[in-house]
């Protein structure tokens, strides 16, 4: 089995996560530029938006994750971040969060750009950064991996849904329900953006394959429940149903603390689980003569994503 390089750092002794400590060293230009760029498309309208952006330092996501890419290449996926969380906003706290027609239509909107169809001109802030966003993303991306985003994107939609429901409802999900949900929740297209960034795209048989499936899926589900445990006390004041502590408290009957415990122990299986497939998509790689040092590095700042994304939601002020 051929093994990842994995990049030094610091190990959190909450979550048992190595965190890299390697950050791009123009990350702060990235960042001014960013906040600038979502003024220019909506994203934020006032001082008071731009301000929480600022604090919330999302490039510092993208400098974590990509620290030898290229500056443009990290500006771009920093913009990605931020449409992303604008979109989780949106549910926490707007609209999309209690209405199914608004989820319908913003992502028919996000379908049409996608797609190359004209959109109406008074979209939303969201539609209209992502036609900024779009055109830049896929210029060297091929058909098939366009329709692999689209299926990414199409899966956040339906988790939204099924969200909106269970808020609607006032139910949760089950354990067993819950890991595929707050995966697709997650933002699955990030780890196809991932290539956009590294320049470079996964063959279509491993894209598709069992393996590099699971390698994102375990990637995203510890970063995911991390972040629910992280953003708890937040999520606890506003009655969120979906988050993993609270689906095993409410399906147990157990406190708060125990369900805490159960989560960590569900990370440091799903760990395991991602340290295996990294190898195992590596080895099939180098025998298909298909590793290149490119497909390493994306390999890499994938298994690296729970540790990078836990050491900027340490420092962020979006979770304080």
């Amino acid at each position: 089995m051929i093994e990842p390089t994995r990049a030094p750092g610091l190990l959190t002794h909450d979550f048992g996560i190595l965190v890299p400590d390697r950050i791009h060293p123009r990350a702060e230009p990235v960042g001014n530029r960013l906040a600038a760029w979502a003024m220019r498309v909506g994203l934020t309208t006032s001082a008071a938006e731009d301000t929480r952006l600022r604090r919330s330092a999302f490039h510092l996501v993208a400098a974590r994750f990509l620290p030898d890419e290229a500056e443009a290449d990290v500006e771009l996926f920093a913009q990605w971040v931020v449409w992303l969380f604008h979109l989780d906003d949106e549910q926490d706290e707007g609209a999309m969060g209690r209405s199914p027609q608004s989820v319908h239509a913003t992502y028919t909107a996000v379908t049409a750009v996608i797609q190359g169809r004209p959109t109406p001109a008074t979209g939303s802030p969201a539609v209209r950064a992502l036609a900024d966003l779009w055109p830049r993303t896929t210029a060297r991306m091929s058909p098939a991996w366009h329709e692999r985003i689209l299926g990414h994107v199409h899966r956040h939609r339906d988790a939204f849904l099924t969200q909106v429901t269970h808020r609607q409802a006032g139910t949760f999900p089950t354990p067993e329900e819950y890991p595929s949900l707050r995966r697709d929740a997650n933002g699955m297209f990030m780890y196809d953006l991932v290539e956009v960034a590294c320049r470079t795209e996964i063959p279509p048989h491993l894209a598709g394959s069992a393996d590099w499936n699971e390698l994102c899926a375990a990637s995203s589900d510890i970063t995911a429940w991390c972040n629910d445990v992280v953003s708890l006390p937040r999520e606890r004041a506003n009655n969120e149903p979906t988050n993993y502590v609270t689906v095993l408290r409410h399906a147990q009957g157990c406190t708060e603390q125990k369900a805490v415990e159960q989560v960590r122990a569900h990370i440091t299986r799903r760990l395991q689980d991602l340290r295996e497939t990294e190898r195992a998509v590596l080895t099939a790689a180098h025998q298909e003569d298909h590793a290149s040092d490119r497909l390493h590095r994306v390999v890499g700042i994938i298994g690296d994503m729970p540790g990078t994304h836990l050491g900027w939601m340490l420092a962020s002020g979006r979770y304080l």
